[in-house]
């Protein structure tokens, strides 16, 4: 999505600048249109814009506790904020806060405060503000979406904590395979030198490589740090994204693992919003461009124009790739029953509770696959370093 900067006035008569996401500049004007502001000028976003740091989950947690108590407590927001600028230790996350207080003591609401530094907060954030300010139940709105970022936060540590150990096996062979190629096996090639026979063809090959890796080893660290900023580069775009996920929804256990987390994130969003009063329609735009997955994204663009048009939200996601036909279900009985939220949380449980057995199943079945093929890989080398030995008494000769 791009960025597109506004000039507009609202139904108070002010005139306010404001940035908006989306996919073309006639969507931009429309969403301002259907908030009920009367647009003066808009222009897509240009220029080099290089991604800020999000601010850490933790400081903005535990922000977000201390906020949620003071506005129980009955303390003012203005002034609750005041007090917690003077307390936030994070310099940058301070002088983000001492901005939106300057916002709000100008009349902008808390939403839109937190909207002009979206990027450095969840982007769902703005918008649970936004229904906690919209239904007039901030506080409830608020312990919502803490206790829907903890559970995010922990499933997020199981998945890291699931594709450690693997990983650590990758980077221990990968260092040992260089190890042996680098310093190993010149030293053999030193030896055989020596010997007037020809070498087996599976050691003058791993022999021959290892020369050229330690000839070149200058270039290879060059294009490999070339790569993996390339790679970084890449990800950060729509196109990049789109491949990545792509790549990862054609290998079984890795699709299975990122639906259920896609699908439990889209349905704890969609019941905060629903709960906070936002109308199933704003809610599916706002869940658009949040949601992690490119793919589910356009799916969800898609079925908000269905719900625009006076379809049901179960209707519209019927065809979707990523939704299952137990979620599917759930909506509809919420639907019938006029409890949405409900259900799309008892949903998002069950997604939870699917994702936990299969990062569960990571490294029961990961690892040993990689200690295999690890294995197989030294032993190759091994074999090729040897193999001359084996037949030593004729090359001697």
């Amino acid at each position: 999505m791009a960025v597109f900067v506004c000039r507009v006035g609202n139904p108070d008569g002010e005139v306010l600048d404001k940035e908006i996401q989306a996919v073309s500049l006639k969507e931009a004007e429309s969403k301002l249109q259907d908030s009920g502001y009367h647009v003066f000028s808009i222009h897509k976003k240009m220029g080099l814009s290089f991604k800020r740091r999000k601010i850490p989950m933790k400081h903005f947690l535990v922000f977000n506790q201390e906020f949620l108590a003071l506005v129980r407590s009955g303390i003012p927001i203005f002034n609750g904020l005041a007090l917690l600028t003077k307390r936030v230790k994070n310099p940058v996350f301070q002088g983000i806060l001492q901005d939106i207080l300057r916002m709000v003591k100008e009349g902008h609401s808390l939403s839109d405060a937190f909207l002009a530094h979206r990027d450095r907060f969840p982007a769902v954030y703005p918008s649970v503000l936004a229904a906690g300010e919209r239904s007039g139940s901030l506080e409830s709105v608020l312990e919502s979406y803490i206790e829907h970022e903890h559970l995010l936060f922990s499933t997020g540590k199981k998945m890291r904590a699931a594709f450690i150990y693997p990983a650590f096996l990758v980077f221990v062979a990968a260092l040992s395979i260089g190890v042996i190629i680098n310093f190993v096996l010149p030293s053999f090639a030193d030896f055989y030198k020596g010997f007037d026979k020809q070498l087996p063809a599976m050691t003058r090959a791993v022999v021959a490589i290892s020369l050229f890796i330690k000839r070149n080893i200058v270039i290879e660290i060059g294009a490999i740090l070339a790569l993996i900023l390339g790679i970084q580069w890449g990800l950060r775009t729509e196109t990049g994204k789109r491949w990545l996920e792509r790549g990862i929804l054609k290998l079984p256990l890795l699709r299975n693992i990122w639906r259920e987390y896609v699908l439990s994130q889209f349905c704890r969003t969609f019941a905060i919003l629903l709960e906070g009063g936002i109308p199933a329609l704003d809610a599916l735009d706002t869940l658009s461009y949040t949601n992690p997955s490119v793919h589910f994204s356009l799916e969800i663009q898609g079925a908000s124009e269905v719900v625009s048009s006076g379809g049901k939200v179960s209707t519209a996601f019927e065809k979707s790739v990523i939704v299952d036909d137990l979620t599917l279900d759930m909506i509809r009985i919420g639907e019938e029953s006029g409890s949405v939220s409900g259900m799309l949380k008892s949903a998002a449980d069950y997604h939870d509770e699917d994702l936990s057995n299969l990062l569960g199943g990571v490294v029961s079945l990961v690892a040993p696959v990689v200690l295999l093929a690890m294995g197989v890989l030294i032993a190759a080398l091994l074999i090729a370093m040897y193999l001359p030995l084996f037949d030593i008494t004729d090359i001697m000769s």
